[in-house]
């Protein structure tokens, strides 16, 4: 069972991304799980709660995160329904069982993986700080 997870955590997030600058838009399935492990929302509560938590230094755009979800849905992660109660249908998606587990094994490697790019990120800033 344990490899069958780590087959669908990695068609979600490429940590190459991480050494590679792109730190914020490789967590964004980490940050979409761990939302809906909070609540059920709809696409642009997630978007603009990203904004939020990020202190508004990024708001993904919708072309990334909609074809995320879908593949939460598609992968079994995520389910979504219509909501139509304020009169104006909305797709309202929610965290199932098996991605609440896969978002419990994302912190657990994302964390030491974050602590070595935040190191060698300050390496990097204090280099810049020497003088030439």
């Amino acid at each position: 069972m344990k490899k069958e997870k780590e087959n669908i955590y990695e068609k979600l997030i490429d940590f190459s991304k991480l050494s590679r600058g792109l730190l914020l838009k490789g967590l964004l399935p980490y940050y979409v799980l761990g939302l809906l492990a909070r609540e059920k929302m709809y696409g642009k509560q997630i978007i603009d709660r990203i904004y939020q938590v990020t202190a508004e230094n990024w708001k993904p755009s919708p072309g990334s995160v909609y074809p995320l979800l879908k593949k939460m849905v598609r992968l079994g992660l995520v389910s979504e329904h219509v909501d139509d109660s304020s009169g104006i249908p909305k797709r309202v998606y929610e965290l199932k069982d098996a991605g609440r587990e896969v978002y419990k094994d994302m912190r657990d490697e994302i964390k030491p993986r974050l602590e070595r790019t935040i190191k060698l990120l300050t390496l990097h800033l204090k280099e810049l700080d020497k003088d030439l």
